[in-house]
C-alpha cells in the first residue's frame, strides 16, 4: 500500500498496481493502471495510448495494423499491452526480470527510459503547479487591493451623496428664503403704492398765487412832515 502524504487524506494504491504505475503513454502520460484507455507497445520501443497513435489497416485481410508513432514519427508495428502479449514483449514490463533470467539489461534500459520520461513530466507539472501557486498569490493580492479600493470608492460615494443631499437642502432653504424676501418686497412695494395714492387723494388743493401791488417810488424830496 502506498500513502500519498501531499494531501490530508491518505490515498491507498494496491501493491500490484504500484509495480505498474510507471507504464504510461509517452505522449499524453495516461497511466496503464487507470484502465481508461488502451495502451500499445510499439516496435520503436515507445508506449502509446490509442488516443495518441495513428493506426492503419494492413494491406491484406488478417495483416497486422501499422501505427505512426507520435514520438519518433516512424511507421511501426504495435501490440496492445495486456496479458495476451507474447512473452518476449510482455517481459519488457516484468517488475523483476533478473529473477526469471530475462535479458534485464535491455528491459532495464526500456523501463529506465520510461521512468525518466515520467519523472520529467512530473517535474514539469510540479513547476507548473508552483507557477500557478505564485500566480494565485499574485491574483489574490491584486483582488485584495481592488477590494480595498472599491471599499474606499464606495465610502467616498456615500460621503458625496451625503454632501449632495446637504447642499440640496441648503439650496432649498436659500430658495425658500429668497422667495419669502421677494414676497415681502412685493408686499412692501404694493403697500407703498397704496399709501402714495391715499396721500395724493387727501392732499389740500393748490392755492393760486395772487399778484402783489408794490409802492411807486418817486424822486426823493426832503421836507419835514
Amino acid at each position: 500500500m502506498i500513502a500519498d502524504h501531499s494531501t490530508k487524506s491518505t490515498v491507498s494504491i494496491d501493491a500490484t498496481k504500484a509495480k505498474k504505475i510507471w507504464i504510461h503513454c509517452n505522449s499524453c502520460f495516461e497511466h496503464y493502471v487507470n484502465e481508461k484507455t488502451v495502451i500499445f507497445l510499439l516496435a520503436c520501443q515507445h508506449v502509446i495510448c490509442e488516443k495518441c497513435v495513428t493506426a492503419s489497416l494492413g494491406r491484406i485481410p488478417g495483416d497486422a495494423p501499422t501505427y505512426v508513432c507520435p514520438i519518433c514519427q516512424k511507421m511501426v508495428r504495435g501490440r496492445q499491452v495486456n496479458n495476451a502479449l507474447p512473452s518476449n514483449l510482455k517481459g519488457m514490463f516484468h517488475p523483476a526480470p533478473w529473477h526469471d533470467g530475462l535479458p534485464h539489461d535491455l528491459i532495464d534500459s526500456f523501463q529506465r527510459a520510461n521512468f525518466k520520461n515520467l519523472e520529467k513530466f512530473i517535474l514539469k507539472k510540479e513547476k507548473e503547479e508552483q507557477k500557478l501557486d505564485k500566480d494565485l498569490l499574485l491574483a489574490r493580492g491584486v483582488c485584495q487591493k481592488q477590494y480595498l479600493e472599491q471599499h474606499r470608492l464606495r465610502r467616498m460615494l456615500r460621503e458625496l451623496k451625503f454632501r449632495v443631499r446637504k447642499i440640496s437642502q441648503q439650496v432649498k432653504i436659500k430658495k425658500r428664503k429668497l422667495a419669502q424676501s421677494r414676497r415681502a418686497q412685493r408686499s412692501i412695494s404694493v403697500s407703498a403704492k397704496k399709501a402714495e395714492k391715499q396721500i395724493t387723494k387727501h392732499s389740500l388743493p393748490e392755492v393760486k398765487s395772487m399778484p402783489i401791488t408794490s409802492f411807486v417810488h418817486h424822486n426823493n424830496y426832503s421836507f419835514d412832515l
